[in-house]
């Protein structure tokens, strides 16, 4: 590995192969690598260089890197991400289009036909919806996160001042999912006054 190579994997700290290759090193070098210790395999076909400053989110990386480009995390990674939860997700929740699958148990899919590309922050490697859209979305899977869970959330982000109702119904509006917000919104309403 030349050390032009080497610092371009080290500044996108997480690769597929197909990346690798595209900087000229073979399947067989990247194997030599991982074998030396000079590239980490992080799951199957996702590597990262040793001395790549990772984040804490790296799971939420290799999601995005392995699942694709048009997937967001969400749903319960999500609420934890931002502190809402104390509950650590075993798997990162991951929202995405109809007709992606995945046989890995490390990812729990959430397939919606609700737009990808709202309420969405872009962070370094991964995309995770908005705190705002994290509550909505909350609000929509409370059959599978629980509705305590959900209104918990909803609770704790504003009592905090992480958000406002106001936010909350704007986002809603937004991605088409005003009646979850409309649901919710005595219950929450109730609990913060």
């Amino acid at each position: 590995m030349t050390p032009q190579q080497e610092s371009k994997l080290k500044k996108k700290k997480i690769f597929t192969l197909a990346e690798a290759e595209s900087i000229g090193l073979s399947r067989q070098d990247v194997a030599k690598l991982v074998n030396e210790g000079k590239l980490l395999r992080m799951e199957r076909g996702i590597f990262s260089h040793p001395k790549a400053k990772v984040d804490r989110e790296i799971d939420f990386q290799i999601a995005c890197t392995k699942l694709g480009s048009d997937v967001v995390v969400g749903g319960l990674s999500a609420l934890f991400f931002y502190n809402l939860i104390e509950q650590v997700p075993q798997q990162v929740w991951v929202l995405v289009p109809q007709n992606k699958k995945t046989k890995s148990r490390f990812y729990r899919l959430i397939r919606t036909k609700t737009p990808l590309d709202k309420g969405i922050v872009e962070a370094d490697g991964y995309k995770i919806v908005s705190l705002e859209r994290a509550i909505i979305e909350g609000f929509k899977l409370a059959t599978k996160i629980g509705e305590r869970t959900a209104i918990k959330a909803a609770r704790s982000a504003i009592q905090q001042n992480q958000t406002t109702l106001k936010k909350i119904g704007n986002t809603a509006r937004e991605i088409g999912l005003n009646s979850y917000f409309t649901r919710y919104f005595e219950t929450i309403i109730g609990s913060i006054t």
